[in-house]
């Protein structure tokens, strides 16, 4: 049963909530407009900030549910960050829409209010913050992935948390590079634009 915990977690992360969402209330393929992404931003961008909370929400649930019940079974070990890693990857890389998914944010933050609430509620307020000047989500959510690393390796005594984290962040932040790019070239929506349909 252990090893079907990855496998689980892996097909669970890689639910499209955006796709089916946007799907079902405007009959498009979410692949087709704004920055194409499959995640909750692009979402919130076609659906509005109802539509973004509610993809969000679920997305978030999609990281929490597995390690929480990972973290109660085989607590601080290799096979729990396993997990985390199947979820986060099934969300990035979907089978269900040819292993092109999301970003990995929503669902990762689902992954570390199981490992570390505390941290979150400071990362929280980092990526409010952020926003709220910025008006860019994916500048607060490179900013966070950052600070959740620092805060990490600094308040958590775990080496495999803080070496999950480190190589997350990393990742994450190279899945963002597009949005790097539009960043520093001026470009990059912020939110209340809304695409065309």
């Amino acid at each position: 049963m252990k090893f079907w915990f990855p496998v689980i977690a892996y097909f669970i992360g890689a639910i499209p909530t955006a796709y089916v969402i946007v799907k079902i209330l405007k009959g498009i393929d979410i692949r087709t407009v704004g920055s194409g992404n499959v995640g909750a931003t692009n979402a919130g961008r076609v659906l509005g900030f109802k539509g973004f909370l509610v993809v969000f929400i679920i997305d978030m649930l999609k990281g929490f549910i597995p390690v929480y019940l990972a973290k109660s079974y085989f607590g601080d070990s290799i096979f729990l960050y396993l997990v985390a890693f199947a979820a986060i990857i099934g969300h990035i890389f979907t089978v269900f829409l040819n292993f092109k998914g999301g970003k990995g944010v929503a669902t990762g933050v689902g992954v570390y209010i199981a490992l570390t609430p505390i941290n979150v509620f400071y990362v929280f307020l980092v990526f409010m913050i952020t926003v709220g000047l910025f008006k860019m989500v994916s500048l607060g959510s490179i900013v966070s992935v950052i600070t959740l690393t620092v805060l990490v390796w600094i308040n958590e005594q775990s080496l495999y948390l803080k070496v999950f984290t480190l190589a997350l962040a990393l990742f994450i932040i190279i899945k963002h590079r597009e949005n790097i790019k539009r960043i520093l070239n001026g470009t990059e929506k912020k939110i209340g634009e809304k695409v065309n349909l």
